[in-house]
């Protein structure tokens, strides 16, 4: 969520310069809320801007007494992870039925490496929505995708969604974008 480099650095020998860090994170873990943390690391300077606020994933290692103190693992691959159901939240689902229609293009998507409690991928996506007689405005959102829906995927595309009371409770309607997509 956050990375602020610090003032100290290290080098050993001819290595790479490593900077400290203070990273805020939101850690998932399978079937648990997200929460969010911090801790303080040295990672290699020059890796320093692949680190996208809100969209880097990386694996972490939580102490299983202590959740909330982690350490970033850069050596493996972040595992996909069932995300939990928020209480009080608003599902995809529910928002498929009783939201508000309008049509929307995709900015940005990309893999979160999390399903949820259905198995489905969810994606990050960065959507230019447009409602009838609003003006149009970006949100960000995470949208669980079928495996079928990939193809349309790219920046460009348009795609129907559904909008909750709150404008940015916003979902893709892939069942609808894909029959548009086949006629």
């Amino acid at each position: 969520m956050e990375v602020v480099p610090t003032g100290t650095t290290v080098q050993m020998g001819n290595g790479l310069v490593q900077r400290a860090c203070n990273f805020r994170i939101e850690v998932t873990l399978d079937n648990q809320p997200p929460y969010e943390t911090s801790c303080k690391q040295r990672v290699p300077e020059i890796t320093i801007s692949q680190f996208q606020p809100g969209s880097s994933v990386v694996a972490v290692r939580a102490n299983p007494d202590n959740p909330t103190e982690i350490a970033l693992d850069f050596e493996h691959e972040p595992p996909t992870v069932t995300v939990a159901r928020a209480p009080g939240s608003v599902s995809a689902a529910q928002l498929l039925a009783t939201g508000r229609p309008a049509k929307a293009v995709i900015v940005q998507s990309e893999p979160r490496g999390m399903k949820n409690q259905e198995g489905v991928d969810i994606y990050a996506f960065v959507l230019t929505v447009m409602m009838e007689g609003q003006d149009p405005y970006q949100a960000t959102v995470g949208n669980p995708t079928p495996a079928k829906a990939l193809p349309l995927l790219y920046p460009g595309s348009h795609v129907p969604v559904r909008v909750g009371v709150d404008p940015n409770q916003v979902v893709i309607d892939w069942e609808q974008a894909l029959a548009d997509a086949a006629s």
